[in-house]
């Protein structure tokens, strides 16, 4: 008789695990203002403006002194890129467990990404091989806080002081994460937010660059389509810049302040939860959770499998198995391959089949596996308790998944 329900047996959880986005009827009437006033689109300093209401209240809860709302995700890393004065000719350090915005955003400014292979402990950049990388054309690192997981960036930064290197802090999957009780986004030169549909604050798209006034310089690439008082007090310093409209919409700020109202609290969730699913995993062999902190938020949670206790069962099939158990599975970084493997990467005149990075190819072939914590750890105790007895069966049953 079949006890897995990849087998067909009853699965462990056939009930959904929490919606997202998380939102409250003073969002719905904050969005439905907007629209009633007409002015959906942002014009700065305008009574009433949304999007200066978040620019203001974002910057105030990072601690910086400017935010530029955009677009989304992928334009903020090239804004931040732009403004570091990254062009033709540079070099930008870049991991490849990320989503491939990351690295396409260089070639965006005309700049070449270097892949830097990442740590075995966290998936994030490894600070012992970067400087092997840089060279006479770097410019940049861009580190990846991959999944909410910080990045060892007082390594980083010192590196980076070293070489006098710019630090543009990928915070994609990050906000709300802390290091060393610093919000990620704070700790290099530019930190760059993402509000896609799955980020843990969203609007359904847009993105936040933050810098401080002692990085700006006097390159204010973004700030022309921004407009009113922010831009003006950046033009004050120094050269005007060209710059295209990547303007947020006044409906998006709408919606991302209540997001961003929320955000401590929802952190504090996941975190318990988080510390919970560790501490009944720890009773599964074959399986290890990456190093965790009470100041870390989750855009996805993520452990280490180990094919070997699970008689050489393929992370492939355990990941089928573990599904069909009802408990979903997140891309980053355990379906999506190193970003130098991707095909968004594959782009005229740019050659990425020379690049190795085997601790990157080792956590998606065979190691990473990445439940989506942005909603599955908002859920009570039972909704935990499901994701830690669906991998118990499988360990427990690993014989019947071996002929899956």
């Amino acid at each position: 008789m079949a006890r897995l329900a990849i087998n067909g047996a009853e699965p462990v959880r056939t009930r959904p695990f929490p919606a997202w986005p998380v939102f409250t009827e003073a969002e719905a009437r904050s969005a439905a203002a907007v629209i009633d006033s007409g002015d959906w689109g942002h014009v700065s300093d305008a009574p009433g403006s949304k999007v200066d209401e978040f620019r203001e209240a974002f910057s105030a809860c990072f601690g910086v002194d400017y935010a530029l709302p955009v677009t989304n995700g992928s334009v903020a890393l090239e804004v931040a890129l732009r403004n570091a004065g990254i062009g033709p000719g540079d070099e930008v350090l870049t991991p490849p467990t990320t989503w491939v915005a990351t690295n396409l955003a260089p070639l965006t400014v005309g700049a070449e990404p270097v892949f830097v292979d990442v740590s075995p402990d966290t998936y994030c950049l490894d600070p012992n091989r970067i400087e092997d990388a840089i060279t006479p054309k770097t410019r940049a690192i861009i580190p990846v806080h991959i999944g909410g997981y910080l990045c060892d960036m007082q390594r980083i930064n010192r590196i980076a002081e070293r070489h006098d290197l710019v630090v543009i802090e990928d915070c994609a999957q990050a906000h709300g994460s802390k290091y060393q009780g610093k919000l990620a986004g704070t700790l290099g030169q530019f930190g760059c937010f993402s509000f896609e549909k799955s980020k843990l604050m969203t609007a359904g798209e847009g993105g936040m660059v933050i810098t401080d006034d002692r990085h700006l310089g006097d390159l204010v690439f973004g700030f022309l389509g921004e407009g009113g008082k922010q831009r003006d007090a950046v033009f004050a310093k120094g050269r005007k810049e060209n710059a295209w409209n990547y303007r947020m919409t006044e409906v998006q700020a709408a919606l991302l302040l209540g997001q961003l109202s929320r955000l401590a609290s929802q952190q504090k969730q996941r975190a318990a939860n988080a510390e919970y699913l560790t501490g009944l995993l720890s009773a599964v062999r074959g399986v290890a959770p990456l190093p965790q902190s009470p100041e870390q938020n989750y855009f996805s949670y993520i452990f280490k499998y180990d094919a070997d206790v699970f008689n050489g069962v393929p992370k492939a099939t355990f990941m089928k198995a573990l599904e069909a158990e009802g408990i979903p599975l997140f891309s980053s970084p355990s379906h999506q391959p190193p970003a130098y493997r991707s095909p968004g990467l594959s782009l005229p005149g740019k050659d990425f089949t020379h690049v190795e990075c085997p601790v990157a190819e080792r956590c998606f072939n065979d190691e990473a596996v990445g439940l989506p914590a942005t909603w599955m750890l908002l859920g009570g105790r039972e909704d935990i308790d499901d994701i830690a007895a669906a991998v118990y069966r499988l360990w427990e049953h690993r014989g019947e998944l071996e002929s899956v």
